[in-house]
């Protein structure tokens, strides 16, 4: 696993996407298979791509009682391309289907943005967060949120 992110991350800074600062720590790789946050995705025995998925922590931009959280996408540097992240969008709104699932990205990251659209994510907003802005987006089309007349995110 831990080969796989430091594969992933070089590409991203190769292809000068700076999406993580650092992109985790081994022990807290651990703590993160063992809470059974982490997936992974694999081709004949080989791991070539995996997710992370958490509850909406209380720093998220976008709060809510029940949602998830996609904190991590990770496909080998020798798999993209290839529409792998396609299967896990699949897994996620099948096993999703009825619970909002978010991803985010940096606003800037057009790139990211793009992805995300592409792979029918609705764009949420764009939310303050220190100097700069995080885009966030919903995978799921069943328990979608909208915004309610009070500014609340809510489940439809």
């Amino acid at each position: 696993m831990t080969a796989l992110i430091q594969a992933t991350s070089k590409k991203l800074i190769d292809d000068y996407v700076y999406q993580w600062e650092a992109p985790c720590e081994l022990d807290e790789l651990e703590i993160q298979i063992k809470r059974g946050e982490v997936f992974i995705l694999e081709d004949h025995n080989r791991l070539i791509g995996s997710f992370s998925i958490k509850p909406i922590h209380k720093k998220f931009p976008v709060q809510m009682e029940d949602g998830l959280y996609v904190y991590r996408m990770l496909i080998h540097p020798f798999y993209q391309g290839k529409d792998m992240t396609g299967h896990i969008f699949k897994h996620l709104r099948k096993e999703y289907k009825k619970i909002p699932v978010l991803l985010d990205c940096w606003a800037g990251n057009e790139k990211l943005s793009e992805f995300y659209l592409n792979h029918h994510c609705m764009h949420i907003g764009d939310f303050p967060d220190a100097d700069y802005k995080i885009s966030v987006f919903q995978v799921s089309k069943k328990g979608q949120i909208k915004k309610d007349r009070y500014g609340n995110f809510k489940k439809y």
